[in-house]
């Protein structure tokens, strides 16, 4: 761990875990077995961070679930669930508040249903890779295995 790193309430950090320089992570937060916690990111809120996972420069992870292996470089990562072994493309995003402040609906079996939440990231399925400049918005479900082409936005589900 950096000495120029901020750590700051319950955070776990299992074993093998590299913290770089001017890295935050504010707890509740866990972070997985040999996973890389890089320069100028932010890891807060209740997040997950799997094993052998690298939070590349730049990235926010926020109230969010990573699996096992996933790589981000200058992310937003908001009120998500990634599976394990995602891969996102510099400037990916998963917005996770409507912009018309509205709460976020999820399609389930053809049906739209309200979750009640004012902010909702997205549901990723594991070995999803992103291009660059992804946005996801809020909601979203995106199956195992999908490619997202660069600068892309995501309006709709993505099935397998």
């Amino acid at each position: 761990v950096s000495e120029k790193a901020v750590i700051e309430g319950k955070v776990i950090i299992e074993d093998g875990v590299r913290v770089m320089e001017n890295a935050v992570i504010k707890g509740p937060v866990y972070i997985g077995k040999n996973s890389i916690i890089g320069n100028n990111t932010l890891v807060r809120g209740h997040s997950h961070v799997g094993a052998e996972c690298t939070v590349g420069f730049g990235t926010e992870i926020k109230g969010s679930y990573l699996g096992e292996g996933c790589q981000t470089h200058m992310n937003f990562i908001g009120d998500s669930v990634l599976g394990e072994r995602c891969s996102f493309g510099a400037g990916t995003v998963t917005a996770n508040w409507r912009f018309d402040e509205k709460p976020v609906w999820v399609k389930i079996q053809g049906s739209l249903v309200d979750t009640g939440r004012a902010k909702l990231g997205a549901i990723i399925g594991s070995r999803t890779k992103t291009g660059v400049n992804v946005s996801i918005m809020p909601g979203m479900k995106i199956a195992a295995g999908a490619r997202i082409p660069p600068g892309q936005v995501v309006v709709k589900d993505v099935e397998g």
